[in-house]
């Protein structure tokens, strides 16, 4: 049996892994971001204890000013992170729409395709009957 649609059916399947694979990249990405976000958070909650234990007794301006600026710091890459999380998982979510709408193409042409090999199959199969009853009547004939 060929199926003279194939070509079509190979880039759909092509297309289709070519969608998973971005996919997978753009979650990959959006880990990244959560991974850096659980790590800024880590080391925001230990330079908050670390202030608040050197702010126990006597008190260093110097000390209190760089903790404090480098809490503003983590605080601005935070958000940043966080904005490029939301962007990141608009993203995966595009990804997402594409791969599901690329597999649906390529479901398509495995039926078209899978409903072509059954006709032809039954189509064989009502010739090679006509042929065994052509026999059959010819049997009878001669007997």
């Amino acid at each position: 049996m060929t199926f003279k649609f194939q070509p079509i059916l190979n880039l759909r399947k092509h297309h289709e892994d070519r969608c998973r694979t971005r996919f997978k990249e753009e979650q990959e990405k959006l880990w990244l971001i959560d991974e850096e976000l659980s790590r800024l958070q880590a080391i925001k909650k230990q330079r908050e204890a670390e202030t608040e234990q050197l702010s126990i007794g006597r008190l260093s301006l110097e000390h209190l000013l760089s903790g404090s600026s480098y809490l503003a710091y983590l605080r601005r890459k935070q958000k940043e992170a966080s904005a490029r999380r939301v962007r990141q998982a608009e993203e995966v979510e595009r990804a997402r729409a594409t791969l599901v709408q690329a597999r649906k193409e390529t479901k398509v042409m495995e039926r078209l395709k899978e409903k072509m090999a059954q006709k032809e199959a039954e189509a064989r199969l009502h010739q090679e009957q006509k042929t065994l009853d052509e026999v059959a009547i010819t049997q009878i004939y001669r007997n």
